[in-house]
């Protein structure tokens, strides 16, 4: 398959809003089904810390752009002390039996990045569990299968600055063990578009296959100007696509700097996917380099029709 996304016109469909909890940025989307209605959960900021909070619309009036936003997070941070007291972030969503399972990045002193889960059975109030963290690493995306829940995220590659996924599988949700020590998803060989990092992967299933959109790039470790696809029919054995399948906006647009967290669902014959974008200031070449200037990250929508 040729995959060309189409940027929405509208972009971007979840800005930053003054005064709210989302005022300086939006981030991290992820989408979940539940029964007649969509959830996408994703990251705001304000006051210095991230939080993550949801849109949902009803599935007769999906159209991938119109979102009706909880008014406040559904997840914040942790008190002093706690695996999340600095952020939360990079939310993943999967229900199993009724129950919602939402794994996300927490940020400490203690540590760079560990991952947490809380759980819901609305879709709004979550509970953190009481043995955070699940697993050390960051950027989690989670798939049930088989009985088991697969939780792929990142840990630095040995040597270097940058990230490689690697997959860990649990029973009940909570008590993971890595698969193997070795990544599932490593970096690509030198001189490829992802050879210093790949990240942020977001996993779905058609027609049999798996379908990995993850982040990479040749030279950040956490600043991808490329999407990639990795398949697999095992959650184990993935065969990377030679070439990117999406990409950061022209110079001077509102995602020049950075992608992060391409989301690709197919709902009635068209692919959906959302992203979150970086741009502003002198985002274009430096990494991060903008934030002082304006620079900032917001959520945006491309598809394809098929």
């Amino acid at each position: 398959m040729t995959w060309n996304f189409v940027r929405d016109p509208r972009n971007p469909i979840l800005p930053n809003v003054p005064g709210t909890w989302m005022e300086v940025q939006t981030a991290n989307p992820d989408l979940l089904r539940r029964g007649d209605t969509y959830h996408l959960y994703f990251r705001g900021q304000q006051g210095g810390h991230d939080r993550i909070g949801v849109g949902t619309i009803a599935r007769d009036q999906f159209d991938g752009v119109t979102w009706n936003l909880h008014p406040t997070p559904v997840i914040d941070v942790g008190g002093p002390g706690s695996w999340d007291e600095n952020h939360v972030l990079d939310p993943a969503t999967v229900e199993v039996d009724g129950t919602i399972y939402l794994y996300y990045s927490a940020v400490c002193p203690r540590v760079h990045r560990s991952i947490c889960v809380a759980t819901s059975t609305d879709g709004i109030h979550f509970t953190k569990h009481r043995g955070n963290p699940v697993v050390i690493g960051g950027g989690p995306e989670i798939v049930w299968q088989d009985g088991k829940f697969h939780l792929f995220y990142w840990k630095d590659v040995p040597g270097s600055t940058g990230f490689q996924l690697h997959l860990a599988i649990s029973e009940n949700g909570f008590d993971f063990a890595d698969y193997q020590p070795e990544p599932i998803l490593p970096v690509g060989p030198k001189g490829s578009w992802d050879s210093h990092t790949v990240e942020t992967p977001r996993i779905a299933r058609w027609d049999g296959v798996y379908h990995m959109f993850y982040c990479g790039s040749d030279r950040f470790s956490d600043y991808p100007a490329n999407a990639g696809l990795a398949t697999s029919t095992d959650l184990i054995h993935w065969t990377k696509h030679p070439a990117p399948v999406f990409s950061r906006g022209p110079e001077g647009a509102w995602d020049e700097g950075a992608i992060w967290f391409t989301t690709v669902e197919r709902i009635n014959g068209t692919y959906y996917l959302w992203y979150e974008g970086y741009g502003g200031g002198d985002a274009r070449t430096v990494e991060y380099g903008s934030y002082l200037q304006g620079g900032k990250s917001q959520i945006g929508l491309a598809t394809m029709r098929t």
